[in-house]
């Protein structure tokens, strides 16, 4: 399934020692601001906080991805100019860092719509890294890669897959990253089993539409907004 494409905001929060991101204050506080400031602009709003890693893995970069889905994008622009230093204001009551931003466009959809994810749902967050030099085909990874991993992983496992290209940072230049997928996992078991059995197929397929690797890592819904 392929719905027509749309723009959608990326955000992550950075982790680190030191570094602080409450994610009840956000889900409770911060995501209500945004959703009353911006209006019918937004069509859904999901803040997702990183699982833990397992012990003896690295710890992950971000303690949150969210992603806004935005309904009209020139009334969204409008709204940032005008709320933005509301929202940059409240920022101090949640963390003590500052995120990273791009926009991004919707290019692939597979699975269970957009609207039926819910609180508590896994997602699988990829991130590829953006560069002067990086390649990637976001075509191929549609017709092709896309594909491949919904048929190797099935709908037991998988039960939305999301692709979408990075166009810019926010406020401006590059995306830091050029290509943003989320999977969101249908059931654990399932997923945890293709991976074991899967894997290696779909690494040795990277260098056919990338050439940098991406980072992954789990994530869970903490909040939502919209539909």
């Amino acid at each position: 399934m392929t719905q027509e494409s749309s723009h959608c905001v990326t955000i992550l929060y950075p982790a680190g020692a030191g570094l602080t991101f409450n994610a009840d204050y956000y889900r409770d506080h911060h995501l209500p601001l945004i959703m009353r400031l911006y209006g019918d602009s937004i069509a859904r709003f999901e803040l997702r906080t990183v699982d833990p890693t397992p012990a003896g893995a690295p710890a992950p970069a971000y303690a949150a991805a969210i992603n806004i889905w935005i309904r009209d994008f020139d009334a969204f622009q409008q709204h940032n100019e005008t709320h933005g230093p509301a929202l940059i204001a409240d920022v101090a009551n949640f963390t003590n860092t500052m995120p990273t931003i791009q926009f991004d466009r919707v290019q692939g959809e597979d699975g269970t719509d957009r609207g039926a994810m819910q609180l508590g749902d896994t997602c699988l967050t990829i991130l590829y890294p953006n560069g002067a030099s990086v390649r990637w085909d976001v075509d191929y990874y549609r017709r092709a890669h896309m594909p491949l991993i919904m048929r190797l992983y099935g709908a037991a496992a998988i039960k939305r897959f999301e692709l979408r290209r990075g166009e810019s940072g926010a406020p401006t230049g590059a995306p830091p990253y050029i290509g943003c997928v989320n999977i969101y996992i249908n059931d654990h078991q399932a997923f945890g089993a293709a991976g074991v059995a899967h894997g290696q197929t779909l690494i040795d397929d990277v260098p056919a539409f990338s050439s940098v690797m991406p980072t992954a890592f789990a994530t869970t819904i903490h909040g939502i907004g919209g539909a």
